[in-house]
C-alpha cells in the first residue's frame, strides 16, 4: 500500500536519507524545513504519515506536534530525535506521537516502522468500513420497525375507541398493555438509532478529510433544529435560536460543525423535561477574532464528576445504550477548528455548553487557503 508522508527535518542529509528510503519503498514523500513549513504541508496535503525531528527551527517538533494533535488529531506522528534527546522524545510520546526513531537510523528500522504503520492503517480502514456498513444496515432494519411502532399504536387507538360501553371498562387493562409495549418498541427503536447515528458520525468523522470554507453557523443551526424538532415534540421539548443571525461567517468544515451541534443538542433532548427548552445561541464582540456559541438546555443537569472528565478519556456515558462517542467527536470538531468548549453544569440546574470558534479558522491557516467574502461575513 503506497501512503503520502511528510518528512520534516532541518538537516538536509537527514532528510534526503529519509525521503529517499521511503520513496525507495514506494511511498509519496513531502518534506520540510522547519516546523511551520511542516504545518503548511500538513494543510496542503493529505498525509497518511509524518516524520518530526525534535529539533527544529522556528517551531520544534514538540510544538508542532501539539498543534497538530489539535488540529488532525487522526494523522499519526513519528518522532525524529537524536540519542542525546530520548527525553524529548518521551515528551513527544506523551503528547500522541505514535512512535520515534533515533538518529543515525537503519533502513531496517524505517521499514519495520512504516510496515507496522501500514498494518494499523489497513485495520483501522476495515473497521471503519465494517462500523458503517452495520450503521447502513441497521438504520433500515430499524425503519420499519419505527413505522410499524407508529401505525400499530393508531390501529390500536382506532380499535379501542369503536368497542361498545359494555367492553370498555374490559379494555381499558388490555390497551395499557398494549401502551407499554409499544412505549418499549418506541424507545427501543430510538436509542438503537441514535447509537447508528453517533457511530456514523464517528466513522465520518475520523474517514473524511477536513474542507475549510465560509460556514454561517445560523444555517447550520437550522439544519440541526429540522433534523430534531420531530424527536424533541414528541418529548414535549421546544428547540430554540437565539442571536445567531448576526453572527459573522466563520472559516469551518460545514460538516464538521453540524455534527458538534446536532451532537449537543441531541444529547441535551432526553435531559429535559416535559415543557423544557433546548436553546442554542450565538454571540459576537466587535473586534472579537472569535465567534461564541451556546448550547443550553432545562435539564436534569450533570454531578461535577460527570462534568469534569467529560472531555477526557476517563468519561464513560451514563446513558442507557449510550457509547459516548458524541462528546468525542464533539471535542474532535472543536479541536480541529482551533476553538474552546467549556461546560456549566449542576445536578438540577441544567447544562450549558460554551463555544469559542475563531471567524479565521485555526491560527496556522493560511489567510489565503479560505476566502471569506465580505459580503458574508456578517448574516
Amino acid at each position: 500500500m503506497a501512503i503520502r508522508i511528510l518528512v520534516a527535518d532541518d538537516d538536509p542529509d537527514i532528510s534526503m536519507s529519509l525521503s529517499e528510503r521511503l520513496r525507495w519503498l514506494g511511498h509519496e514523500v513531502v518534506t520540510a524545513a522547519d516546523g511551520q513549513a511542516a504545518l503548511a504541508a500538513v494543510e496542503a496535503h493529505a498525509l497518511d504519515l509524518a516524520f518530526l525531528d525534535v529539533s527544529m527551527p522556528r517551531l520544534n517538533g514538540i510544538e508542532a506536534l501539539k498543534l497538530i494533535r489539535k488540529r488532525w488529531p487522526n494523522l499519526p506522528v513519528v518522532v525524529v530525535t537524536a540519542y542525546g534527546t530520548i527525553r524529548l522524545a518521551v515528551e513527544a510520546m506523551k503528547e500522541g506521537a505514535v512512535d520515534f526513531i533515533t538518529k543515525p537510523f537503519e533502513q531496517g528500522q524505517i521499514d519495520q516502522t512504516v510496515s507496522t504503520f501500514i498494518d494499523r492503517m489497513g485495520q483501522r480502514v476495515e473497521i471503519t468500513k465494517l462500523m458503517g456498513e452495520i450503521t447502513h444496515d441497521v438504520k433500515n432494519l430499524l425503519m420499519p420497525l419505527v413505522t410499524g411502532t407508529d401505525l400499530l399504536a393508531d390501529e390500536i387507538d382506532e380499535v379501542f375507541r369503536h368497542l361498545p360501553a359494555m367492553e370498555r371498562s374490559r379494555a381499558e387493562q388490555s390497551h395499557s398493555n398494549c401502551e407499554e409495549v409499544i412505549t418499549m418498541f418506541r424507545n427501543t427503536s430510538r436509542r438503537i438509532q441514535d447509537r447508528m447515528k453517533a457511530i456514523a458520525d464517528y466513522a465520518a468523522v475520523t474517514r473524511v478529510s477536513q474542507k475549510f470554507e465560509p460556514c454561517v453557523i445560523g444555517k447550520i443551526a437550522e439544519s440541526v433544529v429540522k433534523s430534531l424538532r420531530s424527536a424533541a415534540e414528541q418529548r414535549q421539548v421546544t428547540l430554540r435560536m437565539e442571536g445567531l443571525q448576526g453572527l459573522p461567517a466563520i472559516a469551518g468544515d460545514e460538516a464538521r460543525l453540524y455534527s458538534l451541534l446536532y451532537n449537543l443538542v441531541n444529547n441535551a433532548i432526553p435531559e429535559v423535561p416535559p415543557h423544557g427548552l433546548v436553546t442554542i445561541d450565538g454571540f459576537h464582540e466587535p473586534g472579537d477574532d472569535c465567534i461564541r456559541l451556546r448550547v443550553s438546555d432545562t435539564g436534569n443537569g450533570m454531578s461535577a464528576e460527570i462534568r469534569d472528565h467529560l472531555f477526557t478519556n476517563r468519561l464513560v456515558s451514563n446513558k442507557t445504550g449510550g457509547t459516548g462517542l458524541g462528546t468525542k467527536i464533539v471535542k474532535d470538531v472543536v479541536d480541529m477548528h482551533g476553538g474552546r468548549i467549556t461546560v456549566d453544569s449542576e445536578p438540577g440546574r441544567g447544562t450549558t455548553f460554551e463555544i469559542r470558534l475563531p471567524i479565521d479558522g485555526p491560527a496556522f491557516l493560511k489567510p489565503t487557503d479560505v476566502r471569506v467574502p465580505s459580503a458574508s461575513r456578517s448574516v
